[in-house]
């Protein structure tokens, strides 16, 4: 495929297309699924799918897309985190400079058993309630967590794993907020990764008016952290609309990538 897309270079004389895929962050599909020296030969950039490593799907409560493992997790035990993800894809063979990061902008939530135990690892057998975005529950958008901590909901910052997660009665929300989000913008460009991708717009507060700190401030946060070297999106008129709008710092893939 690459090969077609340098031919079809040459003959239109415009920019080669990238090659790109989206990939898993758990250590069993990164084994049984990929040839990663052949990704990192022939792939342009992997954007790496960091989240919904837990979900309501499990019995405990967890961050769904933490930095580092932490006490009391129960599934996936040390390698159900970001960094664990990320550093095995390099340690594999997949370059570094093209693994982008995924950053998810919505929650994964669930309904505790007993409110009282809210530590990760407390046990959860139901998802969380229907949220406007998802009526089967089990997730919530951001700017959807701000309204509930507007309405009573605690949150906490879990250093540890980095990430936040939030307790309002017998409902809780494992997310990233500004605060974790761009913890993990210093550490990926310390480490020498290529940069961060999101999921997915619409599920930031894109109005400003849910979170007060005006339009996408998860965006916001990255953007303050990289610049804009490292942010990729897949080039779409009604997103980009948006972003010209709020995001002078932001431009398109094909701006920032320089491709053999």
């Amino acid at each position: 495929m690459k090969t077609a897309f340098v031919e079809e270079a040459k003959t239109s004389g415009k920019q080669r297309l990238l090659l790109t895929a989206a990939v898993s962050a758990g250590k069993g599909t990164i084994d049984g699924s990929y040839n990663v020296e052949s990704l990192g030969k022939n792939f342009d950039l992997l954007f790496l799918m960091s989240y919904d490593l837990h979900g309501s799907w499990e019995k405990n409560v967890d961050l769904h897309g933490k930095l580092h493992p932490t006490k009391g997790e129960v599934s996936g035990v040390g390698i159900f985190n970001t960094e664990f993800a990320a550093d095995y894809w390099a340690s594999k063979g997949m370059p570094k400079q093209k693994i982008i990061i995924g950053i998810p902008m919505y929650a994964r939530g669930w309904t505790l058993d007993n409110p009282s135990e809210t530590a990760i690892g407390a046990p959860a057998s139901r998802p969380s309630s229907a949220s406007k975005t998802n009526p089967a529950g089990g997730t919530a958008s951001y700017w959807e967590i701000c309204k509930y901590l507007k309405e009573g909901g605690k949150e906490t910052v879990h250093q540890e794993g980095v990430g936040a997660y939030m307790v309002k009665g017998d409902q809780w929300y494992g997310y990233d907020n500004e605060e974790t989000i761009r913890i993990k913008m210093k550490w990926l460009k310390e480490k020498g990764y290529g940069g961060a991708f999101i999921w997915a717009l619409d599920f930031d507060d894109f109005t400003g008016k849910s979170c007060g700190k005006g339009p996408y401030p998860l965006l916001n946060a990255i953007s303050s952290e990289l610049g804009n070297r490292f942010i990729f999106w897949m080039k779409n008129s009604t997103i980009s609309s948006l972003i010209d709008a709020s995001q002078e710092n932001v431009r398109y893939i094909s701006q920032n990538l320089e491709v053999e």
